[in-house]
């Protein structure tokens, strides 16, 4: 049964299953189309691999497809405006994927789901591996970025919740100071 689709893949579940599956692009290249789709679905089990937070677990991984466990719960986008602190531990987690230098990449809360008390973050569709302190400041901002979009009534209460939890990263200083310097280039480009 299929449950979403996105840009890049369809989603079907079966049983306590979900399979990715990653569309075909016929605007590219087959050749390029192909090699960019095994290396995108390499990379994401990789990460579903590695990742030390609640994630759906990697069962099985081919050319272009990805089977994992299925996690039942809310989308946290439908719950965060009615609990504004859970965006603390958006903030921890955050934090020990990015002490495990892996950057999401989409990190909204579309793309997280609220199972009980935990959070558990999903598609890594758009996730690399980076110690850059750039790239885990960019995924800070664009965490902020979508949460002042979809959630703009618990916007300033859910980021503080948010920069509370994220102290447990490892370079938090230098990752906030970059990050502000991140949101500046924002404003600059606005002016035009």
């Amino acid at each position: 049964m299929r449950i979403a689709q996105g840009a890049e893949a369809i989603l079907e579940k079966e049983g306590n299953t979900v399979i990715k599956k990653r569309i075909a692009k016929s605007y590219r290249l087959t050749q390029i189309d192909e090699s960019l789709r095994k290396f995108r679905t390499k990379r994401e089990a990789k990460i579903l691999c590695k990742v030390a937070i609640p994630a759906p677990k990697l069962l099985k991984q081919t050319s272009f497809d990805i089977e994992m466990e299925f996690i039942d719960g809310k989308k946290l986008s439908d719950v965060l405006d009615k609990d504004y602190t859970l965006a603390k531990q958006i903030g921890e987690l955050t934090a020990k994927l990015h002490n495990q230098d892996i950057i999401h990449g989409d990190l909204t809360t579309s793309n997280m789901l609220l199972q009980g008390k935990t959070i558990f973050f999903i598609d890594f569709g758009l996730s690399f591996f980076s110690s850059k302190i750039e790239d885990k400041a960019v995924d800070i901002h664009l965490f902020k970025q979508a949460l002042e979009s979809r959630h703009h009534k618990v916007y300033e209460k859910a980021l503080k919740e948010f920069f509370a939890g994220y102290q447990l990263a490892n370079q938090h200083k230098e990752i906030i100071t970059r990050f502000e310097k991140v949101e500046q280039r924002g404003r600059y480009k606005e002016k035009y």
